[in-house]
């Protein structure tokens, strides 16, 4: 490896290039690998804002007590109390980076979303904050004078003894792999939303870091539970589009296909209750009305407030023949956040020596079972300064020791699969649609598994970025489908139709490590 950094970060998000700045602060020279152009993320997508305790009757109390909640009792205490206790000096970092937050009469204006119990959400330019930290840290990170290869996939960690040592990548333009040598890699690859029929997440969400650090002996942990978002846009033709919760925040009502406001009769938050229940609710409603989508009304509030405060959605509608001011928005439920991942410590370590990371490809132990909204940009910020604080530690040469994981460890069952042709991408999200979304069962979840380890196995050598895309997602859908046969019991984001309620004793976490 002839080529050396300080940093290798892969990914280039809000995760990847926050955490590439910070380094630059501390004297690292910083590589980004990115397998798409440096724009290309799943931040931009982000429309409901960043959660932080700075408005008047808020305190980091309240939102650690709104965390634990939506958790189910999966949250990391230790973590969240770090979340939600630094979160006011990260959203003054952004400041400083020059994010520009929506302000009302000179103060930074803040919203209310689902399972919050105040006004909390700081967002930019209305529904579109992930769009603006991107672009502002982007620029940024261009003139900090990071070295940034785009269209370079990272193919392998390389690992000896426990301890990371670089990287090798593919470039997706040539075909040639490279390699590179680093002191420290922070994963910043984002979630696996392209694993779904329906997803929120753009192409580029493929499960690249969770793959990356399983087959490298990372522990992975939680990977039964994925948030599916219940409003996305249902229009004929056109790819589902987030809708984003604060819409709901906002005075939205979602109403069934007769036109019946109808989560009263589910929840007694209505319309504001946790994403897991809308997104159920939102399912049986399609199904006893025989219909493939819901509406989300807002044509009771002035049409002047919902195109100033929601200008992105309020465009894309109207592009697509949809004046949300005037009719209710068809909405059905598309996966959407992975709080699962790769296992950290409070530090953004993994139980690999050099080995980090950060944003949706981590599980922080913040999210639990089930994410509080607009909690995920704030995780990134809170846990990306934590990287660069404990990495720069080693910079000065004061040490580093990577914690591992304190829970048992799964390791995928050897599955019993009759031979089976490679699979085509929407076989795979189809067959995890269907078997492996919002609501499961152990007969489905068992069928699942072994088909996935029949494709695994099926697979040649990747040659080109959709064919190692492939093999990632299928790696990350049979953890996910093990995972979720193993946790018999409904908990937050994972439902079992044969296992309807929580149970005290799966109150744990699942942690798979693959054998060495």
């Amino acid at each position: 490896m002839a080529k050396w950094w300080d940093y290798c970060i892969i990914g280039s998000g809000i995760a990847g290039l926050y955490t590439a700045l910070l380094a630059r602060q501390v004297g690292g020279s910083v590589l980004i690998l990115t397998k798409g152009g440096i724009d290309e993320c799943n931040t931009k997508h982000a429309q409901g804002g960043i959660a932080a305790a700075i408005g008047k009757g808020d305190s980091p109390e309240l939102h650690l007590k709104d965390t634990l909640a939506a958790g189910d009792g999966l949250c990391y205490p230790e973590a969240v109390r770090i979340l939600v206790e630094e979160a006011p000096d990260r959203i003054a970092d952004l400041v400083k980076f020059g994010v520009p937050f929506d302000t009302m009469d000179g103060e930074v204006a803040l919203t209310q979303e689902a399972a919050h119990s105040v006004s909390r959400i700081l967002h930019a330019g209305g529904d579109a904050t992930g769009e603006h930290i991107e672009v502002t840290l982007s620029r940024l990170a261009r003139l900090a004078k990071c070295e940034i290869l785009e269209h370079c996939l990272v193919a392998e960690i390389v690992v000896e003894d426990g301890v990371f040592k670089g990287v090798r990548a593919f470039d997706c333009r040539t075909g040639a792999i490279e390699e590179f040598a680093c002191r420290f890699a922070i994963l910043a690859t984002g979630g696996a939303g392209q694993l779904f029929k329906f997803t929120t997440n753009p192409d580029i969400a493929t499960g690249d870091g969770i793959a990356l650090a399983f087959r490298a002996g990372a522990e992975i942990t939680d990977m039964e539970f994925i948030q599916f978002h219940p409003t996305a846009l249902r229009l004929p033709g056109v790819a589902p589009f987030l809708i984003s919760e604060a819409v709901r925040g906002e005075g939205g009502v979602l109403r069934n296909s007769r036109h019946q406001a109808f989560m009263a009769g589910y929840s007694p938050q209505g319309d504001l209750a946790p994403r897991d229940i809308v997104a159920r609710s939102i399912l049986a409603e399609m199904k006893s009305t025989g219909s493939d989508k819901v509406f989300l009304d807002i044509t009771h509030l002035p049409a002047r407030t919902v195109a100033a405060r929601f200008p992105h959605i309020y465009r894309f509608c109207l592009e697509h023949g949809l004046d949300i001011t005037r009719s209710p928005i068809p909405v059905a439920p598309a996966a959407h956040y992975m709080m699962g991942g790769v296992e950290t410590n409070t530090w953004g370590e993994t139980n690999i020596a050099g080995l980090f990371a950060a944003g949706e490809t981590a599980c922080t132990g913040v999210h639990g079972a089930n994410r509080l909204a607009s909690n995920s940009l704030l995780e990134v910020v809170v846990f990306g300064k934590r990287i660069i604080q404990r990495t720069a530690e080693v910079l000065d040469g004061r040490g580093l020791v990577a914690e591992s994981g304190s829970q048992a460890v799964h390791h995928l069952s050897r599955r019993k699969a009759t031979r089976s042709a490679p699979p085509s991408l929407s076989a795979l999200q189809s067959l995890m649609w269907d078997k492996v979304g919002i609501v499961r069962s152990g007969e489905a979840l068992s069928r699942s598994a072994t088909t996935l380890a029949a494709w695994e196995r099926a697979l040649g050598g990747p040659s080109d970025r959709p064919s190692y895309e492939l093999a990632n997602l299928i790696l990350v859908g049979r953890l996910m489908a093990e995972a979720a046969l193993l946790r018999e019991e409904s908990r937050g984001a994972h439902f079992r139709s044969d296992f309807p309620h929580p149970s005290p004793g799966w109150q744990r976490h699942i942690v798979f490590r693959a054998e060495s």
